[in-house]
């Protein structure tokens, strides 16, 4: 009897053992959930570029929402500039040597390309494991009422769209340089490690956003916005290292300065510092000047930015990455003021032009002082914003 009960444990023993084994072999778990991750690249040989429709189109818009693509088409655009976008290091890649997730950026780039839509991507070279192991890594801490901070749960950003606490230039520029060369290359339609379906590449890439808007000494910290906490020589080095990356993985990509904020001393200082050194002038390819009406609006800012452009010697196209002219309570006038800057921008060289906003009212900021008599007579129904951008588009 005892040695058949031994010999019963020892077959249980046995039977456990080829259990686990073929358990391990098969994967098996207590939960069946699978964790979500991005299909890898996948290289096929096959080329694509940007169409020329999509090249040849001078308009597009900021967004951000869904169901932005067709909304952009229907307004006469062809090209989406996402703000601040999802292209941003610290929500792609947690840690430091880990894997990069694409989630979010292939979901963007599907969803514009469904609709035939071009994409111009601002990087973001920030991540906050990164700029925390700097030593004085307080200093490059933004306001915790920064705009564009993460809002918790059914917040603004809390998605896709936010920019981390720590606004300053990479710590681990290794680190940094092989993340930016790994989504150019997923992007960029050389059929080398591009993302599974791809069918508009990204060409355009911009070097962060208007690292020249900080707060006036004394300014009131409640809604600050400061997108960059370094200076001028330091956005330099920003600009040529992130360059390099990008030529390196695509010698045909197209590399946007950061736009700068507005037209006037304040702003166009801060470009001139960063042209002193002519390492910079040769790290991109397309000037980039913002008006969100201010300066002078009238030309969208081009007119003050190309000067500055001239007088320097430097001879680049130039983009207006963000164009509004909301100088009145009144839409129409709005809507009038936009069309004339839309026209004087590109009579001055202006080669596209993308819109902050799809409406006419809301958000606008009061006249400008110089500029209170507002005479101005309109031309165009303000109510209707997709037959006025239609109208600017179509000319």
């Amino acid at each position: 009897m005892k040695k058949r009960k031994a010999l019963s444990m020892a077959l249980l023993l046995i039977l456990g053992v080829i259990l686990l084994t073929v358990c391990g072999l098969l994967g098996c778990s207590k939960s069946t959930k699978k964790k979500e991750t991005s299909p890898k690249g996948v290289s096929t040989g096959k080329t694509v570029s940007i169409p020329t429709r999509i090249l040849d189109n001078k308009f597009g818009f900021l967004s951000g929402g869904p169901g932005e693509p067709e909304r952009i088409k229907e307004f006469g655009g062809l090209w989406g500039r996402p703000h601040p976008g999802p292209f941003l290091w610290d929500s792609m890649q947690k840690v430091k040597n880990g894997d990069i997730s694409y989630s979010k950026t292939d979901r963007l780039v599907k969803e514009y390309q469904e609709e035939g839509i071009g994409l111009l991507v601002t990087l973001w070279p920030f991540a906050d494991w990164d700029q925390k192991q700097k030593s004085n890594a307080s200093d490059y801490k933004v306001s915790e009422n920064d705009e564009f901070l993460p809002r918790g749960p059914g917040g603004m950003f809390q998605d896709m769209d936010y920019l981390p606490r720590y606004r300053g230039n990479p710590f681990d520029w290794k680190a940094y340089r092989k993340w930016v060369k790994a989504i150019v290359e997923r992007y960029d339609g050389d059929g080398k490690n591009d993302m599974p379906g791809l069918k508009i590449p990204i060409k355009y890439w911009e070097v962060m956003n208007e690292p020249d808007l900080t707060a006036p000494e004394g300014a009131e910290d409640e809604g600050r916005l400061d997108f960059y906490t370094e200076d001028a020589e330091d956005y330099g080095e920003l600009l040529i290292k992130t360059s390099e990356a990008i030529k390196e993985a695509d010698s045909e990509a197209k590399i946007l300065i950061a736009g700068a904020a507005g037209g006037n001393d304040r702003f166009l200082h801060f470009y001139r510092q960063v042209f002193a050194d002519e390492k910079t002038i040769l790290a991109f390819d397309i000037a980039n000047v913002h008006c969100i009406s201010n300066d002078e609006y009238e030309s969208f800012n081009v007119e003050p930015y190309l000067k500055m452009l001239q007088d320097l010697g430097i001879d680049k196209p130039v983009w207006v990455t963000e164009a509004e002219a909301m100088i009145s309570d009144d839409q129409d006038i709005n809507a009038t003021q936009t069309m004339r800057s839309s026209k004087k921008a590109l009579e001055l060289g202006a080669e596209r032009i993308f819109f902050t906003s799809q409406k006419f009212v809301g958000g606008g900021k009061p006249p400008v002082p110089e500029h209170e008599s507002l005479d101005i007579e309109p031309e165009i129904d303000g109510s209707d914003p997709e037959e006025v951008y239609k109208t600017i588009t179509s000319q």
